[in-house]
């Protein structure tokens, strides 16, 4: 497509540039001259398409599931469909937008602008909904860890940040309007996140984060009670801080280790989170290991291993389980894995096996 505009464009550009010279008698070299110049001018990257790039994600699972406390259930569908647009606007300008469909839902996972710094000032500034820089949540697994489920948080939000020593470490804060309000307060931007990424040597990247209202994480969000009865999610008394430390270590271009560590700092009042007639303070936390050793080239094999204090059934208690990764073809992964999952006071325990087929363009 690129190619036919290029040649629709120079063939414009030649019909118009002839024209004029010839009103002006110039020279066939001269004609020549200014058709290179237009075309180098196409060819500089200075048009819309050359600053724009699409690229996109398709996951389709197929699941099998045994459960002690409920009946064994499988499907196959459609997990996930993402299409990701980005623009360089101008040089330190950029725009992103994500668009997802999941749960049979379409929706804008992600848009934002980012303005960056130069060589010598490497600050950046990103504004607009994001995932904010509350922990890592690296995986090798089809199924989200738990530390994911506890503290991802997407959030309208403006996030700063600069970079020392050409990125070994990245220092971040911002600030965002939660999704939970505390008791008897108006709805203001008044939730804060604060995050350090370091790479002290090659392989190696380790980190801690803090936010100031965990409740707000995309998922605990939905597990704030309805106390008062009128239908809607209610306030909590007081914020609830939360930190994540986590690590990754790759040696000898084989090996992966993946630990990390997310935890609320004080405790939900009873019946605050999980259901309104809980009688107990609840102070939530979650944690997972993975060890991944590629056994050959595109050919990966992974162990979990995580848990959860004070999750009820909304965290497993106790989650091991192991998967394969093979890269099928470039772009294409075909992922199988097995999950067992234990949860709190003997609620539940399932056992589970998913495939998927991933592929990005």
């Amino acid at each position: 497509m690129k190619k036919w505009v290029v040649l629709l464009t120079c063939s414009l550009l030649m019909g118009l540039t002839t024209a004029a010279l010839a009103q002006d008698n110039a020279s066939l070299e001269e004609r020549v001259r200014l058709l290179e110049k237009a075309i180098g001018g196409i060819e500089a990257g200075n048009s819309w398409w050359d600053r724009i790039q699409i690229s996109g994600l398709v996951e389709v699972e197929a699941y099998y599931q045994d459960a002690d406390q409920a009946d064994d259930s499988s499907d196959v569908d459609l997990a996930a469909v993402e299409l990701a647009v980005d623009a360089r606007i101008v040089d330190h300008l950029d725009g992103h937008v994500l668009f997802k469909w999941e749960d049979d839902d379409l929706f804008v996972d992600e848009g934002f602008i980012t303005l960056t710094g130069t060589h010598a000032f490497p600050a950046y500034l990103i504004a607009g909904r994001q995932y904010l820089p509350f922990g890592r949540f690296d995986t090798h697994f089809i199924t989200d860890p738990n530390t994911l489920v506890l503290g991802e948080t997407n959030e309208g939000s403006v996030v700063a940040g600069y970079r020392i020593g050409g990125g070994l470490v990245d220092i971040s804060v911002g600030a965002f309007n939660g999704k939970i309000e505390e008791a008897g307060e108006d709805s203001h931007v008044d939730g804060f996140v604060a995050g350090v990424t370091a790479q002290p040597f090659e392989g190696l990247t380790l980190g801690a984060s803090y936010i100031s209202n965990l409740a707000s994480s995309d998922a605990l969000s939905e597990m704030i009670t309805d106390r008062t009865g009128d239908g809607e999610i209610d306030p909590v008394e007081d914020f609830v801080g939360g930190w994540s430390a986590f690590v990754t270590f790759e040696f000898h271009d084989r090996f992966r280790l993946i630990g990390e560590y997310v935890a609320a700092l004080e405790d939900f009042e009873a019946g605050e989170v999980y259901i309104d007639t809980d009688p107990d303070d609840r102070k939530p936390a979650a944690w997972n290991a993975e060890f991944g050793v590629m056994i050959v080239e595109d050919l990966e094999l992974a162990l979990r291993y995580g848990g959860s204090d004070d999750g009820a059934d909304f965290l497993p208690e106790k989650q091991y389980g192991a998967v394969i990764n093979w890269g099928v073809f470039s772009c294409t992964n075909l992922a199988l894995e097995y999950l067992h999952d234990e949860y709190e006071d003997d609620v539940e325990e399932t056992d589970t096996v998913t495939a998927q087929l991933a592929i990005e363009f």
